[in-house]
């Protein structure tokens, strides 16, 4: 799909004419429809009549014929003028999208948003467009065909808007590495090719390395390794370092990467299992993150931590009752095999910490169905030792519209995880508050000096409909909601 701006659109190329304006507006819908139609009064009253409810997302289509040809007219609504934000426009260009009924759609995009003082309205509405127009077809013998060919953005503000929209393209590439990753079955995205994904990061000037299980065993990554056993397949902690700028503190950002989760001698019902393919969500934000990061050119020193493996079931997999020993030293009983990720993370977090003594840790995982049952799809949960790190995190999701829920991570929850024959065990008593023990266990293994964040994406990875901005299947939640946080916090240092 190619982008533009430009102060004066040729329509002639266009079959698609886009007007977008808040509650105040309707003077500037009916100003260029008849500067478009060139009607007399009357006409333009008869084709505007019900045009005028622009409340948020109110959108009405009609055709005309403009010299000799078939146009589409979206006349759209953006709400009320000081309710617009980056997060509800690029959601209105998402909704735009939806709403075109042409094939092969050239658009002409006016607004009067910018004379409210969003200058980068035009970069927005590109940016929800393009995020929207991702599809994952490529094992498909039938393509799709593409439903817009090209997008050209009428504004006053040609220069700010295309070099903002030169960052947001960066940052949705790694938006479409982070979805695709997630869409990939598991046969074709497996441990070996998730860790090759992670070393093309090396042409952008990323540092990529990796441990092998011989190198996990000689450091005791045992309760990584313990959900290994059950796989054929082999495991990796990869490390991938962006810094730019060593003089800043390192941001450690770390993901689960199960390519696969059977849920182990614990299996998991076949119903659903097949979506098991996306448990290495985590993993894959880290790397779009750090891709994204990268394209930009970004000012920041950002490290990403990932843990690759399967869990799967054979003679030789871990069982429930199994005592692990962790990295830290400190003794696990595997009570749930299924259980998993968090015995993943809890070695990755400990070697993030021995390895880069970061000031900030965040990982992301989906690591509990029960945080859908708490929230649903509409946010991620999110636990946290700092009230500062939360704040800006929740501050960066509602600037792009990732949704953050905080949730506790108060002792008194301490006591379900608690095993008489180790120091911890890996799931709760089944009491409930299953994303909070989860957090609770990852915390063990967190320096309580470091400001650290625990996200969890296990409802928001994957959706079973069609959002704003992304199509049925894998969303990148987190990747831009990440982009932010670590472009908001650089600047703050």
């Amino acid at each position: 799909m190619n982008i533009g701006f430009s102060e004066l659109v040729d329509l002639e190329s266009k079959n698609v004419l886009v007007i977008v304006a808040n509650d105040t507006g309707s003077n500037f819908v009916k100003t260029k429809l008849k500067s478009i139609l060139k009607l007399d009064e009357v006409a333009l009253e008869n084709i505007l009549e019900g045009c005028f409810d622009l409340s948020y997302a109110k959108i009405r289509n009609f055709n005309v014929i403009l010299n000799g040809k078939i146009r589409e007219i979206l006349i759209v609504g953006a709400g009320k003028k000081d309710l617009s934000s980056r997060a509800s426009i690029e959601k209105l260009g998402g909704y735009i999208f939806s709403n075109i009924k042409s094939e092969n759609a050239n658009l002409c995009i006016s607004n009067c948003l910018e004379l409210t003082g969003l200058e980068l309205t035009a970069a927005y509405l590109a940016s929800g467009i393009l995020l929207k127009n991702w599809t994952f077809d490529k094992h498909k013998t039938s393509k799709t065909s593409p439903k817009v060919l090209s997008v050209e953005c009428e504004t006053n503000c040609v220069n700010s808007n295309k070099n903002i929209f030169g960052h947001m393209e960066a940052i949705q590439e790694g938006v479409f590495l982070t979805r695709e990753l997630v869409s990939e079955p598991a046969n074709i995205m497996d441990p070996d090719r998730l860790l090759e994904e992670a070393k093309n990061l090396k042409a952008l000037g990323v540092k990529v390395d990796f441990l092998s299980k011989r190198d996990m065993e000689k450091i005791g990554m045992n309760a990584f390794l313990g959900v290994a056993k059950g796989s054929d397949n082999p495991a990796y902690l990869v490390t991938m370092e962006y810094k730019s700028d060593k003089t800043k503190d390192a941001i450690a950002l770390v993901g689960k990467g199960l390519t696969f989760d059977s849920g182990g001698l614990c299996l998991k019902p076949s119903k659903g299992m097949a979506d098991m393919k996306g448990d290495m969500a985590g993993a894959a934000v880290v790397i779009g993150v750090l891709k994204s990061l990268a394209l930009q050119k970004a000012n920041v020193n950002v490290v990403g931590v990932i843990g690759i493996v399967e869990n799967m079931i054979s003679g030789k997999a871990q069982k429930p009752g199994d005592i692990v020993v962790a990295m830290s030293g400190k003794t696990i009983e595997v009570d749930n095999t299924d259980a998993e990720g968090r015995l993943v993370l809890a070695d990755a977090l400990w070697y993030t910490k021995e390895k880069y003594n970061p000031k900030i840790v965040i990982d992301f995982a989906t690591l509990t169905g029960a945080i859908q049952v708490a929230l649903g799809h509409e946010f991620a949960g999110i636990f946290s030792n700092s009230d500062k790190l939360f704040q800006e995190l929740e501050k960066a999701g509602n600037c792009v519209g990732e949704k953050l829920w905080r949730l506790p991570l108060h002792p008194s929850y301490e006591e379900d995880i608690k095993s008489e024959v180790a120091d911890i065990r890996n799931v709760g008593s089944g009491r409930g508050a299953g994303s909070i023990t989860a957090a609770l266990f990852l915390k063990h293994f967190i320096d309580p000096n470091v400001e650290w964040a625990h996200i969890d994406i296990a409802a928001t990875e994957w959706d079973t409909k069609a959002r704003a901005l992304s199509q049925k299947g894998a969303t990148g939640f987190g990747v831009r909601l990440l982009d932010e946080f670590v472009a908001q916090h650089c600047l703050s240092c």
